[in-house]
């Protein structure tokens, strides 16, 4: 009697010990499903107020250019490429800009998109 009891609960631990096991490898199974796959690149961190890249050819950031060219020296030409650029949010936005203006010069610059919608250049200074 006393060895049937015995074989009964051990029985009865290893099929629930089985059981276990099957649910712990499921648990590992869906946390692994979702983790992020190494091979993708972290997004970069937006930080509050600091400088982030824009698309040379959007609207906004070919009309600032336009504006840049404007007001540099005389003699440069107009816009003919933005090389890069990049937003500030700020009372407004900065957008800082390296432009090849069509006498093949290069110029950086920010200009401030003000909440009315008009422009200010506040740096401008040649590129070598």
């Amino acid at each position: 009697m006393v060895q049937r009891t015995m074989t009964r609960k051990c029985n009865e631990r290893r099929a629930s010990c089985k059981t276990r096991n099957w649910l712990l490898i499921a648990a590992f199974a869906a946390l692994a499903a979702c983790s992020p796959k190494a091979s993708e690149p972290a997004p970069a961190p937006v930080i509050a107020g600091g400088w982030q890249v824009a698309d040379p050819a959007g609207e906004s950031i070919v009309g600032a250019a336009r504006y840049a060219a404007g007001q540099l020296p005389p003699g440069h030409g107009a816009l003919a490429e933005v090389l890069s650029a990049e937003t500030q949010v700020v009372a407004g936005t900065n957008i800082r800009l390296v432009l090849r203006l069509a006498d093949g010069s290069r110029w950086k610059a920010v200009v401030w998109h003000r909440l009315d919608g008009s422009f200010a250049l506040t740096e401008a200074a040649p590129q070598p």
